[in-house]
């Protein structure tokens, strides 16, 4: 009796061990993917802008701008737009009533060659599990801007820069908002003189980026 009671304990030993779980010391950790891979792809970006913190100009417009991302985070490309520009209020009542000398210059168009980081990419969690991603972005470029005044008009060199916010809507697709400054030197005529000055304004941009190419 006492063979077959200890093949049954050894039995049972046996399989208590084999049910035991095992530590190899190996974790997994789970990295969700980015909905939308910009390296190699090229932007399209159609949107459109309008100027802000000027008591005396009001500027609406858009444009088009092309980047090509070498990488994650990293672009180059080129930023083409027409504006039209229409006189406040306050611009009428400074120079009617008050006689204020308001240099007066109006862009009309500009081509930028632009330079974009994206130091800050992230997500947020919205009701539902639904997760939204997006990206912080900074651009900066030089080019040449196309201006007029009561006295001249020309192609005047020009700076811009800015920071914007991608939130991705998919795999192609990207909502983008933007606030730039924009920088350029403008020929005056005063008193009969020539002067140049360097004229300025702030614009807010909204547009839809398409990523066309591989890299996804």
């Amino acid at each position: 009796m006492r063979l077959p009671l200890l093949c049954v304990i050894s039995l049972l030993i046996g399989v208590a061990a084999r049910a035991e779980p095992t530590d190899s010391g190996d974790t997994i950790s789970a990295v969700q993917k980015r909905p939308l891979r910009q390296a190699h792809r090229l932007e399209l970006l159609p949107y459109g802008e309008m100027s802000i913190a000027d008591p005396y100009l009001q500027r609406w417009g858009g444009g088009l701008r092309a980047m090509y991302h070498l990488r994650e985070g990293l672009s180059l490309g080129l930023d083409a737009n027409g504006l039209a520009t229409w006189q406040t209020e306050e611009f009428v009542i400074a120079k009617r009533e008050l006689h204020a000398r308001i240099l007066d210059s109006r862009q009309r168009g500009s081509l930028t060659a632009l330079a974009s980081i994206a130091p800050l990419y992230g997500k947020v969690a919205l009701p539902g599990d639904a997760l939204v991603h997006f990206e912080t972005f900074l651009d900066a470029g030089l080019g040449a801007a196309w201006t007029e005044t009561d006295a001249t008009r020309g192609v005047r060199p020009a700076l811009a820069a800015g920071i914007g916010q991608r939130v991705f809507l998919g795999e192609d697709v990207a909502f983008t908002a933007r606030v730039g400054g924009n920088l350029y030197m403008e020929r005056f005529v005063i008193d009969g003189a020539p002067s140049t000055k360097a004229m300025g304004f702030w614009t807010v941009m909204l547009g839809f980026s398409v990523y066309l190419g591989g890299g996804r």
